[in-house]
């Protein structure tokens, strides 16, 4: 599916919001999808927290964006709502992988291997 990003260049991020779902299938559905669409296990970022507080307040989530994410990489989630809640966020969080090259691809969301937003 994305053949074009070397493996390594590939991150997912799962999020769930409580220390109870942590244990629930929800966590490992998420992991299971990554593996199958080709991402490393080294390369999954989970946090436990709301996804409506704001990036600065998860700091898995905030240093997966600020630090790791690179030119040419690719951030997978498997549902928009893991990482954000409201438009205006999505739109924020957009911006801010656009302006550094970054391959943004939410499941759930409408997308073409030629499409994803970078």
């Amino acid at each position: 599916m994305f053949q074009e990003i070397s493996r390594n260049c590939r991150y997912g991020y799962a999020r769930v919001s409580s220390k109870s779902q942590e244990d629930n299938s929800s966590l490992e559905s998420q992991k299971q999808e990554f593996l199958k669409l080709g991402i490393p296990g080294k390369n999954f970022r989970i946090e436990i927290g709301s996804a409506a507080d704001p990036i600065r307040e998860r700091p898995v989530f905030q240093k997966l964006i600020e630090e790791e994410l690179q030119e040419n990489y690719l951030l997978l989630v498997i549902k928009i709502d893991r990482c954000i809640r409201n438009t205006l966020e999505f739109l924020k969080l957009q911006e801010r992988v656009h302006n550094k090259g970054v391959k943004f691809i939410s499941l759930d969301l409408p997308y073409s291997n030629d499409m994803a937003i970078d």
